[in-house]
């Protein structure tokens, strides 16, 4: 990939993602892998941005970033869907950790191990989202298991 196609990449991701341009900055590695329906960027041979159809997102293995979003914790019952890339409902949400708004990147925890098992995309701000009884509150973005979790492999 040609560095100002990587400045650019980096740029981009910035706006949505400010706190994590230094460290884009400072790699010295920068390629890109074309998936179905979007791509993967390793920096320093770390997959960390995904180019999806919504937008750039941090991969579920960036963890410093997605470990500052505000965090879902849904039950167990609703692991195996999320993971299929199902919308998160209200009944399967156990706790909202932070406030957010309408259109945020949350993380998606599982109660039991709290492990990220994916992102979405805040259909509701925390507090519509705490007072609703049931309906989609995340759209599902990224997950544990979907194409761009296979492209990078869970072991790197």
């Amino acid at each position: 990939m040609k560095d100002s196609e990587a400045r650019q990449v980096i740029r981009e991701f910035a706006e949505w993602y400010p706190r994590a341009e230094q460290k884009l900055k400072a790699a010295e590695r920068f390629e890109e892998l074309v998936v179905e329906g979007g791509s993967v960027f390793f920096v320093d041979e770390k997959p960390l941005i995904l180019r999806t159809k919504v937008r750039l997102l941090p991969s579920l293995k960036f963890d410093e970033l997605v470990g500052s979003l505000p965090r879902i914790v849904v039950d167990m019952g609703a692991v195996p869907h999320v993971v299929n890339g199902a919308q998160v409902m209200r009944p399967g949400i156990k706790q909202l950790n932070y406030a957010f708004a309408k259109g945020d990147l949350v993380a998606i925890v599982d109660e039991k191990f709290g492990k990220t098992i994916a992102l979405g995309i805040a259909e509701l701000d925390s507090e519509a989202m705490k007072s609703m009884g049931k309906g989609k509150a995340v759209r599902n973005v990224h997950y544990v298991g979907d194409v761009f979790w296979t492209a990078f492999g869970a072991s790197k």
